[in-house]
């Protein structure tokens, strides 16, 4: 059964270093060459951060940075190990249950996803991401920019 926990260090630790392959090809096509870094910053930049636990052991973390103190949007982001696709159910309906939580407090979530990673682009599609543009990054990259807003979110699908 998967656990949400505030993310930790240790947490983040873990996660950098088994990072999925598709993570650390996102990671590198955005311009971030030092993993372990990146999933460090982004737990530190984010108010909300938090990890996804199966039997104690951190299979991603996630959180997101609110565009101001009385925003209604927020950044959203997640980074996960291999581990995540042993634990497909369970993932996906704890992923449900946290945009439902992040939803609450913000009623828009958006990022940028590699245009070029499948997984990523199917699970966020099942979360209800619309999906706008596609822009190229200063690496040449191909990312899509997507919201997932409170009036387009399905529940219990």
């Amino acid at each position: 059964m998967i656990q949400i926990k505030k993310a930790t260090i240790q947490y983040a630790e873990f996660v950098a270093k088994n990072l999925r392959p598709g993570d650390k090809r996102e990671l590198k096509r955005a311009g971030q060459n030092n993993f372990t870094r990146a999933v460090l910053e982004s737990v530190r930049i984010s108010p909300f951060a938090f990890a996804a636990l199966n039997d104690a052991e951190p299979i991603c973390v996630f959180g997101l940075k609110p565009d101001g103190m009385l925003a209604k949007r927020a950044r959203v982001w997640m980074l996960g190990t291999n581990a995540i696709n042993a634990h497909k159910r369970g993932f996906v309906k704890a992923c449900r249950t946290v945009i439902n939580g992040f939803l609450d407090i913000y009623p828009v979530l958006y990022n940028a996803v590699d245009a070029s990673n499948p997984k990523a682009v199917r699970l966020l599609e099942f979360l209800g991401a619309e999906f706008g543009e596609k822009v190229t990054l200063p690496t040449g990259a191909p990312f899509l920019l997507f919201e997932i807003r409170r009036e387009n979110y399905v529940y219990g699908k």
